[in-house]
């Protein structure tokens, strides 16, 4: 995951990172990521998620940070 997205003030450069920040009080955050390429559950450096449609369907507030691949959440 090349994109980054910062939520409540902290940076998630993996989609395990960005799955914990979704969904702090939940197992099995991974399920909220949209999935492009996926290669093994634990394999988080050989996978694609697209981070706007995690985001839509985190139901967050969220913005793209100019033209960046720079994602903010709101909460």
């Amino acid at each position: 995951m090349c994109t980054q997205v910062q939520i409540d003030g902290i940076l998630c450069s993996t989609p395990r990172q960005l799955a914990a920040r979704l969904r702090p009080e939940r197992l099995g955050a991974e399920r909220l990521l949209e999935w492009v390429d996926h290669h093994g559950e634990m394999d988080w450096c050989l996978c694609v998620i697209d981070v706007p449609r995690t985001l839509e369907r985190s139901a967050l507030k969220w913005a793209r940070q100019g033209a960046s691949e720079m994602f903010v959440v709101e909460r």
